[in-house]
């Protein structure tokens, strides 16, 4: 994925509350063969799922590169350790480092020893060959770490853009945004990154996702983190005939707009239940 100048297509799964890891994993079989890699994400809004990196293994078993979400929310430094060893064990060697959702003061109790930049130097360490203790790996393997970004917080502060670089100087080797479907704010990105300059060796891929209804689009963007999503945009998937339809739509179109700008490298395409959805608009660049 790292070695392609080819435009980057990835996508997302988010395991399920069962013990039916066959049954989960095979939530991305219309991926395979389309998708450059899939996220599994890591227990999203502070809910137990099934555990992330079984998922993440059976679905690299099945001939799909794996983006491994982690969260620094829920384990201390023995745990995460561990984790990191038992991915690259089963060939899982991308891992998106984030700090996590946190829950309420009435939630469950969490650790938060690392944040997304502390994960990424995590990463560093082990990709070097030892523990964060210094003991020695036996057969280390290379691990690549990516962090994410909201090109909103990028445009509106311009203090974000060093603390971007911060994370590409730690070691990420690649940068996930969070949901734009605006293309002047992508636009705006792109120049912002190609003046800075420290982009060329660092994939970056703009967050975007296919809506299934206007109802969907708006409680994504009044209840998640990071989500804009334009009253245009809603009032085109409201009056439309096929929502679904129109929600790939406005993806690709968008898409084709952005894949010549500098120092963007690709999509990530994100939300509830997208395998099949990815799936399609993915295809139609095939």
């Amino acid at each position: 994925m790292f070695n392609t100048t080819d435009f980057i297509f990835t996508s997302e799964t988010t395991p399920d509350v069962t013990t039916d890891l066959s049954e989960c994993a095979g939530q991305v079989e219309k991926l395979i063969g389309l998708a450059d890699a899939v996220n599994v994400t890591d227990s999203p809004n502070c809910k137990s799922r099934l555990n992330s990196l079984l998922v993440a293994s059976e679905i690299k078993r099945k001939g799909l590169d794996v983006i491994l979400q982690l969260t620094g929310r829920d384990r201390n430094q023995i745990a995460l350790e561990s984790v990191l060893l038992g991915a690259l064990s089963v060939g899982i060697n991308k891992v998106l480092c984030l700090s996590g959702d946190q829950p309420d003061e009435n939630g469950p109790a969490v650790v938060n020893e690392f944040n997304g930049n502390g994960l990424i130097e995590l990463c560093e360490i082990i990709s070097g060959g030892t523990l964060s203790d210094g003991t020695e790996i036996k057969k280390p393997l290379p691990l690549y770490s990516g962090a994410a970004d909201d090109l909103y917080t990028q445009i509106s502060k311009p203090e974000a853009l060093k603390k971007l670089v911060t994370k590409i100087e730690q070691g990420a080797s690649f940068i996930q945004t969070q949901y734009c479907f605006d293309y002047d704010v992508i636009k705006k990105y792109s120049d912002k990154l190609n003046d800075q300059g420290s982009f060329n060796d660092c994939k970056v891929i703009i967050g975007m996702g296919p809506l299934k209804s206007a109802k969907q689009g708006d409680w994504m963007r009044k209840n998640l983190w990071g989500v804009n999503i334009s009253d245009e945009i809603l009032l085109r998937m409201e009056e439309s005939q096929s929502p679904a339809e129109t929600g790939e739509k406005i993806c690709q179109e968008l898409i084709e707009k952005i894949m010549g700008l500098p120092c963007i490298d690709g999509v990530h395409l994100m939300g509830p239940s997208c395998e099949k959805s990815s799936a399609s608009i993915i295809s139609y660049f095939k």
